[in-house]
């Protein structure tokens, strides 16, 4: 008996999904972006936060490719994004750099520290 064959108090184990919605799956409040406009700023001075404030607003404002350039190894950058998003890091993250993630192909250059990418369900880190 296989999984899709086995019936569970008059109900099946597979799932349906209609071919039109398969390029629309996204959370709700999820940011449309377009991947070829392109932005990049400095985290040299900024607090934790404001990098991943300026991130999300620049999400908010269409840009699908990001570059963070100067993360000076500071932790928890890049987390929670659950969008679709082309994210570059220029320098080296801290401790749980880009973790709770959905979606997003991030890029480091340099080192990272440990529990990268923790609890990233899809996307990519390089």
């Amino acid at each position: 008996m296989d999984m899709h064959s086995e019936q569970l108090a008059g109900r099946t184990q597979q799932t349906f999904f209609s071919a039109e919605a398969s390029e629309r799956f996204i959370y709700p409040g999820a940011y449309e972006v377009d991947f070829e406009k392109r932005a990049e700023f400095d985290a040299q001075e900024m607090e934790i936060t404001a990098v991943n404030l300026e991130i999300r607003e620049l999400m908010n404002q269409g840009f699908g490719h990001i570059v963070v350039k100067n993360p000076n190894a500071k932790h928890s950058l890049g987390v929670g994004i659950l969008n679709r998003l082309k994210l570059d890091f220029e320098g080296s993250l801290g401790y749980f750099g880009c973790g709770l993630i959905d979606g997003p192909n991030v890029h480091v250059v340099g080192r990272v520290g440990w529990s990268c990418a923790e609890n990233m369900m899809s996307g990519t880190l390089i």
